[in-house]
């Protein structure tokens, strides 16, 4: 299971606008929370699983010509996999 919190803070967040929904009912305002509510945590999941992306090619490249730090770059990608 990955480890992206925007994944989980978006589901966080949309339990609490359908709540404010419910209580006020579906009018422009709730609706227009609930939608920039999700483009903004999915932008951020996005971002999120481009980065972990990159750091499986960087990883794959080899590291040719680099400083990196091979068991650093291995640990972050794990990490962000939940291996």
């Amino acid at each position: 299971m990955s480890d992206n919190t925007h994944v989980a803070a978006a589901k966080f967040r949309q339990e609490g606008v359908h709540e404010w929904q419910s209580s006020e009912g579906y009018t422009d305002a709730t609706n227009l929370a609930t939608a920039l509510d999700a483009q903004t945590e999915a932008t951020l999941a996005l971002a999120y699983e481009q980065r972990t992306a990159n750091l499986i090619a960087l990883f794959g490249e080899g590291f040719a010509g680099s400083d990196l730090n091979y068991s650093y770059l291995n640990k972050q990608i794990r990490e962000r996999l939940g291996l």
